[in-house]
């Protein structure tokens, strides 16, 4: 029997024992890494109390009870609480009748009042803040950095964890010789079982697994000391998931927003108490993202109403990871939305949770909806298409979940949709309706929805309607529906909030598309589902039209930009009286400010179309605050130069930033080269020289190269 290599082997039951200890510390770090972000909250609520105190009155001393000296205070010039605060003992005491217990007594009620304060300071976060609590802030978000990116290395590693430290174990406890001397010694028993072991050692070392976990454990060295350049754009990237931690970890009572209104406190309290399992959900929820969750799986069939923004979708999407969790079956899930949004819920749910998706549209419906009833999982399909699969469901499937986004599309009951849709009602066990539009002074329209998921109630809200501007009324409607506002649960209220809105082709724009492949014209291709004449067979312009309409429903003003003359000319006469003006380089500087005046009068809804090289600087557009791209830009200071027209000093709205493109096209690809640029170029400042650079996202070569990734994808199929 041949000796094993005990120097070889020694290294490699190290590197087990050492991976081991290194995945175990990525769970051990995660106590550490809360306390951070704790201390850290506490130091800023605490800076931020300081200064709230100079506006408490020392009057407030009275209110004691420890015979404070109040007016002798005043007299020396005291008014407030911050000045004492501020001042020495010795200072303090200084004061005619002020002595050591006095000013015991006034520290006392000094730290009370800061502490009272603290507690309810939110912490808002800033990129960009200057001011003295600038190197706090940056940071905590350094911290809430270091915490999402390490939670992710943590997700990825939960499943092999038992597994290594089982294996690390198994060594331990195997008996295994280690060394020449003892290998001598031995009985030969003990040596065929070191020979066995360490064969299994090297194939263990050797496999997929032991590198994965090798690669994690290195993953997370990076991940856990992000630097704070790399965590600054991290947050301007994507705010909410800091926020969403800052919630959960941070300042207890300060950033916890307000999360239902008009609920009575026995139902806002059964709905606390509901579970929320989030083991299949991928993402991270804000509090009131969690009470909408938990609404939807306590009620069961509700409609859920929340302000444009606010992430219904992910709600929806936490509610059916919970059930697919815990119910651990094969349940189906079926997602009726517009055609629009197809592609947007296809890449959520995907993105968000474990579920397996089906888009139930066009040619492949049959065969999708085949696959989706055997294996479960969500069903995507839009209001058009339920008639095809209504009688393959109605008495012949049960729904865990059925969801109606845009659900006001469904408010006359005499239409077709309506009426498949509503032949489900008895083979879905939960039931949630989606809307942004506000509904609560629409009866006819919220009496027909409520109609649907709750006909017990619907008697009582008519009868109540006649006083819908009384709370009694919104009480009323507490078991089935529920709407937050941006201003009630986002108590930071970020300035912008960009959504891709993926379109998924019509066959006019795949037709389209494909011609300008053939002629190898790139700006063509640019203009992906603007090249037809009609654009009501555009899936963008399908896209935009519902934005504009919940727009107009929030009383939101509307900026469009192209970089394309003829693109804009389309959109504003598809739009007629609702476009208040075109800008583009032919329009004169002074016609260019009357039109952004016009804008700033009109009422929500109005739009102002714009070329972005035109529009996108010497321009103050505080009055909109949505903002739609149709079409990714060629350099990243383009897009930021056409916000900063409407993010800037004066805007009064948070500003929702949409950018509509089209999957499978070259829009994908200049997204994803945006992107990386993009992290390039807000490393300089866009007036220097040296961001010219980074600016530039694409040159002749790679115009060639993405033409031809487009030719092999498209033009196979023309032949």
């Amino acid at each position: 029997m041949n000796k094993p290599n005990f120097r070889d082997l020694k290294k490699l039951i190290k590197a087990v024992d050492d991976l081991n200890i290194a995945i175990k510390k990525i769970y051990g770090d995660r106590a550490r890494q809360e306390n951070n972000i704790k201390q850290l909250c506490n130091r800023i609520a605490g800076a931020q109390a300081k200064k709230e105190l100079f506006n408490v009155s020392v009057d407030e001393l009275k209110n004691a009870k420890a015979g404070i000296r109040v007016q002798a205070l005043m007299e020396a010039g005291y008014n407030n609480l911050g000045q004492i605060a501020g001042a020495t003992d010795f200072e303090i005491q200084a004061v005619n009748g002020i002595g050591e217990k006095q000013t015991e007594a006034i520290r006392g009620v000094i730290t009370e009042f800061a502490n009272s304060i603290a507690s309810k300071v939110t912490i808002r976060l800033d990129a960009d803040a200057v001011s003295e609590n600038t190197a706090d802030n940056s940071e905590l978000i350094t911290e809430l950095a270091n915490y999402i990116n390490s939670e992710k290395i943590r997700r990825d590693a939960y499943e092999g964890v038992p597994n290594l430290d089982a294996y690390a174990q198994k060594i331990k406890g195997s008996g295994i010789i280690r060394n020449s001397f003892r290998w001598f010694f031995s009985s030969t028993a003990s040596k065929q079982n070191t020979v066995d072991m360490a064969e299994n050692i090297y194939e263990f070392c050797s496999s997929a697994f032991f590198e994965r976990m090798i690669h994690i454990a290195d993953q997370y060295q990076g991940a856990s000391n992000t630097p704070q350049a790399e965590a600054l754009e991290l947050f301007k990237r994507n705010s909410a998931d800091f926020y969403a931690i800052l919630e959960n970890l941070g300042n207890a009572v300060g950033n916890k927003p307000f999360v239902y209104d008009s609920i009575p406190a026995q139902l806002a309290e059964k709905i606390n108490e509901t579970e929320l399992n989030l083991d299949g959900f991928r993402g991270n929820l804000r509090a009131y993202q969690v009470f909408g969750a938990k609404y939807i799986l306590c009620q069961k069939k509700v409609l859920l109403g929340d302000e444009m923004g606010l992430g219904k979708t992910i709600q929806a999407i936490a509610a059916m990871s919970h059930i697919q969790i815990t119910e651990n079956e094969n349940c189906h899930y079926l997602i009726v939305c517009p055609a629009s949004v197809l592609i947007n819920w296809d890449r959520e749910i995907r993105k968000f949770s474990i579920l397996e998706t089906f888009i139930l549209h066009g040619q492949t419906i049959e065969d999708s909806f085949d696959r989706w009833q055997v294996n479960g999982g969500a069903a995507i399909t839009n209001y058009e298409s339920m008639g095809k699969i209504v009688d393959r469901i109605d008495n012949h499937m049960s729904l865990a979940m059925l969801v109606i986004d845009e659900a006001h599309y469904m408010k006359n009951p005499d239409a077709k949709r309506t009426m498949y849709i509503r032949r489900l009602e008895n083979e879905s066990e939960r039931i949630l309706l989606m809307t942004g539009t506000p509904l609560e002074n629409r009866v006819d329209e919220m009496c027909n929805l409520i109609d649907f998921v709750r006909p017990d109630m619907t008697k009582e809200v008519r009868n109540l309607a006649n006083i819908s501007h009384l709370p009694q009324f919104k009480e009323s409607l507490a078991p089935v529906y529920i709407r937050r506002t941006r201003k009630q649960v986002l108590k930071e209220l970020p300035e912008i909030d960009q959504e891709l809105e993926w379109c998924s082709l019509t066959d006019i724009d795949r037709n389209n598309y494909r011609d300008a492949i053939l002629n190898g014209n790139f700006s063509d291709m640019r203009r992906v589902s603007f090249l037809q004449d009609d654009m009501a067979t555009s899936s963008k312009c399908m896209r935009l039209m519902e934005l504009l309409e919940l727009a107009e429903s929030e009383g939101r003003k509307v900026i469009i930009y192209s970089f394309f003359r003829e693109t804009i000319s389309k959109v504003s006469a598809l739009l007629g009286d609702q476009c208040i003006g075109v800008i583009s380089g032919d329009t004169k500087m002074c016609t260019r400010q009357l039109l952004v005046d016009k804008l700033s009068d009109a009422p929500g809804g109005s739009v102002l179309v714009s070329q972005i090289i035109a529009g996108g600087v010497g321009l103050n557009i505080q009055a909109a605050s949505i903002v739609v791209f149709c079409e990714p830009q060629i350099k990243p200071s383009l897009e930021s130069q056409a916000l900063s027209r409407v993010y800037r000093m004066g805007q009064v709205r948070n500003v929702l930033v949409y950018k509509l493109l089209c999957p499978d096209t070259i829009d994908d690809d200049m997204m994803l080269i945006l992107e990386e640029k993009q992290v390039e170029f807000d490393n300089y400042a866009d007036e220097s020289v040296v961001a010219g650079a980074y600016d530039n996202i694409m040159d002749k070569e790679w115009i060639t190269k993405a033409i031809e990734k487009e030719r092999q994808k498209y033009l196979p199929m023309a032949l």
